[in-house]
């Protein structure tokens, strides 16, 4: 199979997607942890306004979700590109 720019673009996109979702896992084990330990509420403990100790971490995993959906819908648009119409 012969893969073109735009394919590399593709698993260049998946990479990084994979990447992100790997940072979002560990970054909500290390809240999920400290959130247990505090025995808060989730929905307290997961306020960047009223936890400021770990408003970094909540702040930084709600934008690396945006970038997976941002990831995924480049990966969806260039699959609906990629479809002929006779596959469609």
């Amino acid at each position: 199979m012969e893969t073109n720019a735009s394919d590399h673009d593709l698993i260049e996109v998946m990479k990084r997607y994979f990447a992100v979702k790997a940072e979002v896992e560990e970054v909500k084990s290390r809240l999920e942890t400290a959130r247990r330990s505090n025995g808060e509420e989730i929905a307290a403990f997961y306020d960047p306004r009223t936890n400021p100790d770990h408003a970094a971490d909540i702040i930084r995993s709600h934008a690396l979700k945006q970038e997976m959906v941002r990831l995924m819908n480049w990966a969806e648009a260039w699959g609906r590109q990629s479809l002929t119409p006779s596959e469609a």
